[in-house]
């Protein structure tokens, strides 16, 4: 019986152990390929401001803490005057709180647009909608009529409110050093002034 030749059998053995050895390598090349990262613009990453569509929530805010706070409360402040103005608009009895209420709709309408240009543009979101506690107060001028309505809107929205407003504006302009926010405050201000003040000279028998 003839003896048949180990060098065949080796040059096969050395090619079968080069394509084993090739192979782990391979897979450990297809599986260390870098993950495609979320992009910053996807749906998810944005914030849950409406005017802030495409700002990215890990984009931090360059706003101070007292400047969030004074954006928070004055979008706040603006939409409940919105709120119980566009009430006032449409219920008061007297003809002179119906045409204030509506000054007062129209101008506080302006200035939140203001303030949202402001905070899309520090990525800052604004409440849009009103807190619990201003709600309730809406809810207690609705369930009233005729003079007390009229009364109660002038004291509660055209008096108390616009003086809280008057003071935390005032206060957010001495403290801010934001010059947009800054900007606003001071354009915004004396129209809170002159909503005070016709407040004041409103007769409501």
């Amino acid at each position: 019986m003839k003896h048949l030749s180990a060098a065949p059998f080796a040059s096969i053995f050395l090619l079968v152990l080069s394509v084993l050895t090739a192979l782990p390598a391979a897979a450990v090349d297809d599986t260390e390929q870098p993950k495609p990262s979320r992009s910053m613009t996807s749906p998810e990453a944005r914030n849950n401001n409406p005017e802030g569509e495409g700002l990215s929530k890990s984009a931090p805010s360059r706003l101070g803490k007292a400047d969030r706070s004074f954006m928070t409360k004055a979008a706040g402040n603006g939409l409940y005057e919105i709120e119980a103005a566009t009430l006032a608009a449409r219920r008061a009895s007297n003809p002179h709180v119906k045409s204030y209420a509506a000054t007062l709709v129209r101008d506080h309408q302006q200035a939140l647009e203001g303030l949202k240009r402001v905070a899309v543009e520090h990525n800052y979101p604004l409440p849009d909608h009103l807190a619990p506690d201003r709600r309730k107060m809406v809810e207690r001028l609705d369930a009233l009529s005729g003079k007390a309505f009229d009364r109660a809107f002038v004291r509660q929205v055209g008096i108390q409110g616009h003086e809280a407003d008057i003071r935390l504006f005032q206060r957010a302009d001495r403290a801010t050093r934001t010059p947009d926010l800054k900007a606003w405050i001071e354009k915004t201000l004396p129209s809170l002034q002159d909503h005070l003040k016709h407040a004041l000279e409103l007769q409501v028998g």
